[in-house]
Formats: structure tokens, C-alpha cells, sequence
């Protein structure tokens, strides 16, 4: 009989051990998140309607997850983008509006302020990052440092180009021996007569040493983006076995200008076909302060400084817009690619996003720096093997909202006061929007235009010189001093402001409470140390 007693007690005892393991199970490892961002991409892509667009790889990341159709960033310029992006905060309540000063330094303002990798890697995550994720001239301006050591396990500022080619040899963007030689001769000159640094610079682009565009039969990672993807590649080598989960940000810099891509993504696009855009003026009725002078491309050699831009010029910039998403495309396929090779697909959401968008041509611009659909409407995709499958969403989306959404997707609590909303229950299809509008905001013209972007309409308002530290709600006290309305369905080319049109007088006013309520919410304010 004592066996079969020693038999029932062990029995009992495993029982005992099931039911402890079955009421607290082992958690599952926690999803890894592929950041990718795109600078100066807007939705000019194939996913995005855009048929003539060669984006094979960004389409099919589209096809396995949620395409955002409706959003925007919070300011239309590299630096405060993304620096509201990685904070989850609006420019507004940052003060953070520009790139390079003391007073848009991001850590000597903010030092206990947490990012979003930083939030990662406090988490347990292994966060890593290469490329451009933070601008670095909101950090300490060094484009090949660390990019703000608190946010990463580790960041890679140079990347390993291709062998043979070396790098890009001429200020880390063309190619072309014969420029080569050319810059070597006007920085001569241009020293002779004196000049140096941003003069000596000017003074070699205006003589045709700093072209918008360069189409050169050179390997994917002779430039920039091609090295990016490379070390994304072998990060994804190096993590397939890593017991924790990762954070993995690849910021990608094209298609910021220059237009420069190796020659066979060039070959993909017949310029003689390439549509030039069809309204090439500001919108009827619209103020002056809404108008930027700085219009990026005309920095560039071969593109005049003032005047109109012929037609010829025009499709070279959009054939080299075009070639340079085209190969960024392919460079994110690259990635991809290795992450499926890998087997970490399953576990892993993809983001893609761009900072803002680009003016092609419309209202004479080429370039972002407007509160305009163009210069603000951006590509964002999300992919996650949890989620219920590929969508198309129009409602209106921040991108300070992906914050918030990786912390729901990877059971990560949100910091208290981030200002995004979640996107996960868009991602889940349990409901169609999470925002009643985005919100842009862009300084210009000693006005603020803080723009709002339903799924209908943009309203914009400009407020005059009350953007400081010290405003306390002062904008407030204020009506605004010039408005703008636009309706996308009867006007999708911004044609003309409808501000003060009796037809629209009830849905203005409507959006006009709804601008002034954003405004109170996103006061600038000292985050305590």
C-alpha cells in the first residue's frame, strides 16, 4: 500500500503545481518594434493612389497593415516633428519650433523629459537606433554622435558604406567626379576672395557646386541610405537571438534634398510624362503671413534663386523626388527582408513614417515650411502580426498618437501627460477614428498659424506675436488676426480660403471653437527637472 500512497500524495503535489502554473502563466516575450522613419516623405506613393509611383516595398508592408490616409505632423519641419514625435508632446507645449539655437536644444530644456526609445529601454527593451531619428540640431548638433545617449542601448552615427565606392565623396552627398573637381575650383576661388564657412558654401552653390540632383550609376550604399539599411541589416543579425525584446530605429534621409540616387532608380520614371503640378499659386484670399519666402529648392544649384521655375526644371525635381523614394523603397525592402530571413517577423510591429510632408510645385513651392495639406500630410503605416489584418483609415491621425499606440501594442504603460491617443483601436477595428482633428502648428511672419485637419476640412488661424515662454495662455486673450478655411471635397487643391464664406459661417465657427480649445489645451508650460 505504500507505494500507491507515494503515488496519490505526488499526483496531489502535481496537481498543486499545474493549478500555481495555470494562474500565473509564463509571460510570453514582449513584441519588438522596427521603427522606420522616412525624412521628407510624403504619401507619394503607389499605396497611397498613386499608381505611377514605384514603392513595391512600402505597398506591400501597406497590404499587411494599416494605412493612415489622414495624417499629419505637428509642425511641417524636421527638427520639432520629430522631437513631438519622440516626446509625444505638441511644438506648442515644447516651445520647440526650430532647429539649432540654444532655446530649441532639447536636453538642457528637458533633461528628466522621457522619449520614446528612452521609455522603451527603461522597459526592458534593447533600443537601437541609426540614421536620422532625433535631428541632431535639437540635440549638440553632431550629425555623427550618439543622438541622445539616454533614448539608446546603443546608436550608430556612421555606417558602413560600400567597400569599393567609399562613401559619398563630396559633403557626404554626390558622387560625380567631374563636381568632385569642380568644388575643389570654387572653394579655391571663393577662399581667395575670402569667404568662408556659410559664405564659402553660398558662394559654391551659386556657382553650380551644390546641384538639386544627381542621377549617377553607382551600388545602393555608395550613398547615405544604403549604408542605413546596412546596419539596420546587421542589427537584425545580431538581435535574432537576443533574449529581450528590441526597439530598432532606421531613419532614412531621402528624399530630402538633394534629389540624389543611384541611376537605376532614375531609369524606373519617363520625365517627359512626369505631371507638373496644377495650381501654382497661393490659395485666392489668403494672407501674406501664410506665404513662406524660404522656398528649399531654390538653395540649390540649377534652380533659380527668384522668378518662375521653367517646366523643364520642375520634372527634373520631381523625376528626382520620385528616384529617391524609389530608392529608399528599396532599401526598406532590403531590411524587411532580413527581418523575415530572420524569423522575428511574427514577433515584431513594423512603423513606418515620414516627418512631414513636401511641396512639389503646387502654390510655387518645393519644399515644407506651410501649414498647407501638402506640407503637413505624411505616410504613416503600422503593421503587427496581432493585429486583425490590412485597412485603410481616413480619419483624421497625429503622429504624435504613435507614442501612445506602441505603448498599448506592447503592454507598456503610457507616460502620464503625453498628449497623443492611442491608435490601437483603429489598429483593432473596434472603432473608425480616435481624433476629431490633427493639429499643425507653423511659425512665420511674426504670426503662429495653428492649423486643424478634420476629415473634411483645414482651418487655420493665425495669431499674432504671442508665441513665448511666458505667454500663459495670452494667445487666448486674442482673436485670431487672419483665418483660412479649406473643404477638401469641393476644393482638394487648396484653390481658395473660404474663411468668411456664408455658406461655411456654421461649420468655421464650429472649427474655430475647436482651434481655440487646442490652443488652451497646448500652453507652453516648464516640465519640472
Amino acid at each position: 500500500m505504500m507505494p500507491l500512497l507515494k503515488t496519490a500524495a505526488w499526483k496531489r503535489w502535481l496537481l498543486l503545481v499545474l493549478v500555481a502554473f495555470a494562474a500565473y502563466p509564463v509571460q510570453a516575450k514582449q513584441k519588438n518594434v522596427l521603427f522606420i522613419a522616412v525624412d521628407d516623405l510624403k504619401p507619394l506613393l503607389n499605396c497611397y493612389g498613386h499608381e505611377h509611383v514605384h514603392s513595391p516595398n512600402i505597398d506591400a508592408l501597406a497590404a499587411s497593415g494599416m494605412v493612415f490616409q489622414n495624417a499629419h505632423c505637428q509642425q511641417a519641419l524636421c527638427g520639432p516633428s520629430r522631437m513631438s514625435l519622440l516626446t509625444g508632446y505638441y511644438p506648442d507645449t515644447l516651445g520647440i519650433y526650430g532647429m539649432g539655437p540654444e532655446r530649441y536644444r532639447f536636453r538642457p530644456r528637458f533633461p528628466d523629459l522621457v522619449t520614446l526609445p528612452q521609455h522603451f529601454k527603461n522597459n526592458g527593451y534593447v533600443t537601437i537606433g541609426t540614421g536620422k531619428i532625433f535631428d541632431p540640431r535639437n540635440l549638440d548638433g553632431d550629425w555623427n554622435g550618439p543622438q541622445d545617449a539616454a533614448s539608446w542601448t546603443h546608436f550608430f552615427g556612421r555606417n558602413p558604406y560600400n567597400a569599393n565606392i567609399g562613401g559619398p565623396i563630396i559633403s557626404g552627398r554626390y558622387h560625380n567626379p567631374a563636381l568632385k573637381d569642380l568644388v575643389a575650383e570654387l572653394k579655391k576661388k571663393g577662399s581667395a576672395l575670402g569667404l568662408t564657412d556659410k559664405k564659402l558654401q553660398q558662394y559654391v552653390r551659386d556657382h553650380g557646386g551644390g546641384p538639386a540632383v544627381e542621377c549617377y550609376d553607382v551600388p545602393d550604399d555608395a550613398y547615405q541610405d544604403g549604408a542605413i539599411a546596412n546596419r539596420g541589416i546587421e542589427q537584425l543579425e545580431a538581435l535574432k537571438n537576443s533574449s529581450r525584446p528590441f526597439f530598432l530605429a532606421i531613419g532614412f534621409v531621402k528624399p530630402h534634398l538633394p534629389f540624389v540616387a543611384p541611376k537605376k532608380y532614375w531609369d524606373l520614371y519617363d520625365r517627359e510624362t512626369l505631371e507638373l503640378a496644377a495650381h501654382q499659386r497661393y490659395p485666392q484670399n489668403s494672407p501674406k503671413c501664410a506665404e513662406t519666402e524660404y522656398v528649399e529648392a531654390r538653395t540649390y544649384s540649377g534652380v533659380p534663386t527668384t522668378g518662375p521655375i521653367s517646366p523643364p526644371t520642375q520634372r527634373e525635381l520631381i523625376h528626382g523626388y520620385l528616384a529617391c523614394v524609389s530608392y529608399v523603397d528599396a532599401q526598406i525592402g532590403r531590411v524587411i527582408a532580413k527581418l523575415k530571413e530572420t524569423g522575428m517577423q511574427e514577433d515584431t510591429i513594423i512603423v513606418l513614417w515620414g516627418d512631414h510632408g513636401f511641396h512639389l510645385g503646387d502654390k510655387q513651392l518645393w519644399g515644407k515650411h506651410t501649414n498647407y495639406e501638402q506640407s503637413t500630410r505624411t505616410p504613416l503605416i503600422i503593421a503587427s502580426p496581432d493585429l486583425p489584418g490590412a485597412g485603410t483609415n481616413r480619419s483624421p491621425v497625429n503622429l504624435i498618437d504613435i507614442f501612445p499606440t506602441l505603448c498599448e501594442l506592447t503592454d507598456l504603460e503610457t507616460p502620464t501627460g503625453t498628449e497623443g491617443k492611442s491608435l490601437a483601436p483603429i489598429l483593432q477595428h473596434s472603432r473608425d477614428s480616435v481624433n476629431e482633428f490633427a493639429a499643425t502648428i507653423f511659425p512665420h511672419d511674426k504670426h503662429w498659424g495653428v492649423a486643424i485637419r478634420t476629415e473634411r476640412y483645414r482651418y487655420i488661424a493665425w495669431y499674432k506675436g504671442m508665441m513665448t515662454k511666458k505667454r500663459s495662455g495670452a494667445r487666448l486673450k486674442q482673436k485670431p488676426q487672419f483665418t483660412e478655411l479649406y473643404d477638401y471635397q469641393s476644393d482638394p487643391l487648396e484653390q481658395t480660403n473660404l474663411s468668411g464664406n456664408p455658406s461655411y459661417k456654421e461649420i468655421e465657427k464650429k472649427l474655430g471653437n475647436m482651434n481655440q480649445a487646442h490652443v488652451a489645451a497646448t500652453q507652453y508650460r516648464q516640465f519640472s527637472n
